[in-house]
């Protein structure tokens, strides 16, 4: 019985990625890995979240990208970090800081 509790809290746990959920719109938004060449800089953004995974992350980026209402069709990480939230119990272990130059880019 014991087994079987350790079991089902660990699939509990497991099943926690992926959840924040895509917005509208921000699977159209494209990541690039390097500085895009033909693409406006349009600006900065700077998120901070307390998520399970880095993919929960970058989803929860896209969101803002997204909610910020304003031009821009690519994005490129240009830094990232973690840090663990002291007292989490049942949450989120970490917080993940991503820092994105936002671009708008006409042969998307």
């Amino acid at each position: 019985m014991k087994k079987l509790t350790m079991f089902s809290f660990a699939l509990l746990l497991s099943a926690c990625g992926g959840m924040i959920r895509p917005e509208q719109g921000s699977k159209a938004l494209v990541r690039f890995n390097e500085e895009p060449t033909g693409c406006t800089f349009v600006y900065r953004l700077e998120v901070d979240v307390s998520a399970y995974a880095q993919r929960d992350a970058e989803q929860f980026l896209r969101n803002r990208i997204i909610a910020q209402q304003r031009q821009g069709n690519a994005f490129r990480i240009t830094a990232q970090s973690s840090r663990p939230n002291p007292g989490a119990i049942f949450g989120p272990k970490n917080s993940f800081i991503l820092d994105a130059n936002i671009y708008d880019c006409p042969h998307l």
